[in-house]
C-alpha cells in the first residue's frame, strides 16, 4: 500500500479570561431578542479575527471589549424585557 503522511496540527490553547468571555457571552445571549444562534455566529466571528493576537496586553484588552459586548447584550435584554412588561400593563 500507498504511505499516507499524516500532517499533526497543533490545537491551540485558548486563553482562560478568552474562554470565559465565550461563556458569558453565549449565557448573556441566550434571552437575545435575535437568539443565541445570532449571538454565537457573532461571536466566532469576532474571535476568528482576533485569533492572532500573542501578546498578553493584546489578549486582555480584546477580552475588555468583549465583556462591554456582554455588557450591551444584557443592556438589550433588559429593554426587551421592560418594553414586553410597559406593552403589557400600559396603554400607549
Amino acid at each position: 500500500g500507498a504511505s499516507v503522511a499524516h500532517t499533526v496540527v497543533a490545537a491551540r490553547v485558548m486563553h482562560p479570561l478568552v474562554r470565559d468571555l465565550y461563556k458569558r457571552l453565549l449565557f448573556a445571549g441566550r434571552e437575545h431578542p435575535k437568539g443565541v444562534g445570532y449571538v454565537r455566529r457573532e461571536a466566532k466571528k469576532h474571535f476568528r479575527a482576533n485569533a492572532h493576537l500573542t501578546t498578553e496586553r493584546d489578549i486582555k484588552r480584546a477580552v475588555a471589549r468583549g465583556r462591554y459586548m456582554v455588557k450591551e447584550i444584557e443592556a438589550t435584554v433588559q429593554f426587551k424585557k421592560y418594553r414586553a412588561m410597559k406593552k403589557r400593563y400600559y396603554d400607549d
